[in-house]
């Protein structure tokens, strides 16, 4: 799971530079963040995030059942799963 932990924190960053490319209006990046080769990339790297989301929906069953944080796992699922597995890292959960 640490290795999806990981490329959910590179896919985070990603986003990050997406938005900055658009904003500085930087012409190369965003024909690169556009292309086939970076799109086809990016659906693989889902794959990991999607099973850390399901490891983190399958733990918060288990041991949490705090309702916020189930709300922030659904809806933020990509950019609070990071933040929730190192909390499950913290207190032995897994």
């Amino acid at each position: 799971m640490l290795f999806c932990n990981f490329i959910n924190i590179i896919m985070i960053v990603i986003i990050l530079f997406v938005i900055l490319s658009a904003v500085l209006n930087l012409e190369v990046l965003i024909d690169f963040f556009t292309s086939e080769l970076f799109l086809d990339i990016r659906m693989i790297m889902v794959i990991p995030v999607f099973i850390l989301w399901i490891n983190n929906l399958v733990i918060w069953s288990k041991y949490d059942k705090s309702l916020g944080r189930f709300f922030m796992l659904f809806f933020l699922n990509g950019f609070y799963n990071p933040f929730y597995y190192r909390m499950v890292l913290k207190n032995k959960w897994q």
